[in-house]
């Protein structure tokens, strides 16, 4: 059985916090996809769906909905648990994954959701560790807020599907 599960957590330095594939814990074999992930590796890659989408990249346009499927499957190992924790946006790319998994008879067994409540906590560790960056704290709380919107908007879609697990930001572990 090939198994995806999907972790949401707004993505900050990892300066400031771990990323999250640093924090999983399984006793299964997992292939991770997260953004470093397709960044350093996918995308540089000389797959040919890397190289279309690059050319969306290197031209400053949107990568059409119809190379996401084929993304996703290229990033899905057969057989191993499948954790993305980058890959998925808008509540209209979750339903383009979760077609894409359906046609493929891939099981989304639980999206975990690492919540950040805290917005004032985040914001001041970051503007401790990158003061330069995060000088106006009004930036950073509106991308996270317009972050937890979005997350929410999919998580209300898919908690009627789907074992949906909230937990809180700065978890130490997460059990995949």
């Amino acid at each position: 059985m090939t198994e995806v599960k999907i972790i949401f957590r707004f993505n900050i330095s990892e300066v400031v916090c771990p990323p999250v594939d640093k924090i999983l814990h399984s006793e299964k074999e997992l292939n991770i996809i997260s953004e470093d992930r397709i960044k350093n590796d996918f995308l540089k890659s000389d797959h040919a769906i890397a190289t279309k989408i690059n050319s969306y990249i290197d031209n400053g346009e949107l990568i059409p909905t119809a190379l996401w499927q084929s993304f996703w499957l290229s990033m899905i190992y057969k057989g191993k648990m499948n954790v993305f924790t980058a890959g998925i946006g808008d509540v209209n790319q979750f339903k383009e994954f979760e077609e894409c998994l359906e046609i493929n008879n891939y099981t989304l067994s639980e999206i975990i959701y690492l919540k950040l409540n805290d917005i004032s906590k985040i914001t001041q560790m970051a503007k401790q560790k990158y003061s330069k960056m995060y000088d106006d704290e009004a930036i950073l709380k509106n991308h996270i807020e317009k972050y937890n919107k979005m997350r929410e908007e999919i998580i209300d879609y898919a908690l009627p599907k789907y074992k949906v697990s909230m937990d809180n930001f700065f978890s130490k572990q997460i059990e995949v």
